[in-house]
């Protein structure tokens, strides 16, 4: 690889070069582990300065950085896109430009109003009521030091890369599965005042609710009586609720039921060969971040209509510029950074139900 890298910096310069490599690794042409961070120095610097550099002097290659970042930011996310989750699958992801969402009482503007003939229509206002959303900015640094190009630990570098994404895309999940399940009561902010999500004043909280058939029938009773509050909760004129993509999330200890009465032709839990009416009804997903919480409470919901991710950076990864301070200060040759910046809010309460044993 040193040779042909040799070559296409001598043809393309390094930007060129740069560019061949993304491609290449974006194509699966080529893989990280095909380089060495040693190898990339020798040939980036004998490139810039007509000989080869040992990474102990004091002398900074532009190229290293950019070519070594490719290698760096292409394990970074594929470990990112490798982390199985169910998070994207609970939340609507909103793209947003300041760290503290605000959202009107939006479901108001969306309520149809009775036009007479001849009259005009009437404009969507928003109300008074609206919640909030906090973003957090999230990331990790990564540094190539002089040590680690001269005894060549290109494995442990890639490594603490792949690990960096690993843990990024778990900890976005964390988020999200938590603030599914309202653990530390933050997710839910009517006028900025952090509030209980499930409870029985929302109407979605159904206490010794075992999972099975009786327990299903007990939570779609309680969507049925749940009502839209765009032409007010006390009102006999209302909008019911309608939950769209029905999801079932489980603890582990529950998965064998939820997926057999999900899945079965006849009830699991009947002895007379009754059918199963709930098959094919509903989507079970499972996490660790619930069965830590109980082995027996269980979920059930439209979850994506109450819950968004606001997302004000995706994944992103940069790569700092050569002749930097720490090159000097602390022998550092290449430095790269990982970040996302989002947060799990929600708005509404009327999509998503809570069943406790």
């Amino acid at each position: 690889m040193g040779t042909a890298l040799h070559n296409l910096l001598e043809s393309q310069g390094p930007d060129g070069a740069t560019r061949v490599v993304r491609d290449l690794l974006e194509t699966g042409k080529i893989q990280p582990t095909d380089f060495s961070l040693r190898e990339i120095w020798e040939q980036c610097t004998f490139h810039e300065f007509g000989k080869v550099v040992p990474a102990t002097e004091a002398i900074a290659s532009s190229s290293f950085p950019k070519i070594t970042g490719e290698l760096i930011n292409s394990r970074i996310i594929s470990a990112y896109d490798a982390v199985p989750t169910i998070g994207d699958q609970l939340v609507t992801t909103v793209q947003s430009n300041v760290e503290r969402e605000t959202v009107a009482g939006f479901t108001d503007v969306e309520t149809p109003d009775e036009i007479p003939e001849l009259h005009e229509y009437k404009d969507g206002t928003m109300t008074e009521k609206y919640v909030t959303g906090q973003s957090i900015k999230y990331g990790k640094m990564l540094s190539v030091s002089e040590e680690m190009i001269t005894f060549d630990k290109t494995g442990q570098v890639l490594a603490r890369a792949q690990r960096i994404g690993m843990k990024l895309a778990q900890w976005k999940e964390r988020l999200i599965v938590q603030g599914v399940q309202d653990i530390n009561t933050t997710v839910y902010r009517p006028s900025n005042v952090p509030t209980a999500f499930y409870s029985t004043t929302n109407g979605n909280l159904q206490a010794t609710n075992l999972f099975g058939e009786a327990g299903m029938e007990a939570i779609l009773k309680l969507v049925h009586y749940q009502k839209d509050d765009s032409l007010g909760l006390d009102s006999n004129d209302y909008i019911g609720v309608a939950i769209m993509n029905p999801t079932v999330l489980i603890p582990q200890d529950l998965d064998v039921e939820a997926s057999q009465l999900a899945n079965s032709t006849l009830v699991p839990e009947s002895n007379d060969n009754a059918v199963n009416t709930f098959k094919g009804k509903f989507k079970v997903l499972s996490s660790p971040y619930i069965t830590q919480q109980s082995p027996t409470t269980w979920y059930y919901g439209d979850f994506k209509e109450d819950f968004w991710w606001t997302e004000v950076w995706p994944l992103q990864t940069f790569t700092q510029p050569a002749n930097h301070d720490d090159a000097f200060k602390a022998d550092v040759k290449a430095r790269f950074k990982t970040r996302m910046f989002g947060g799990i809010m929600s708005v509404d309460v009327k999509h998503s139900y809570k069943s406790t044993a």
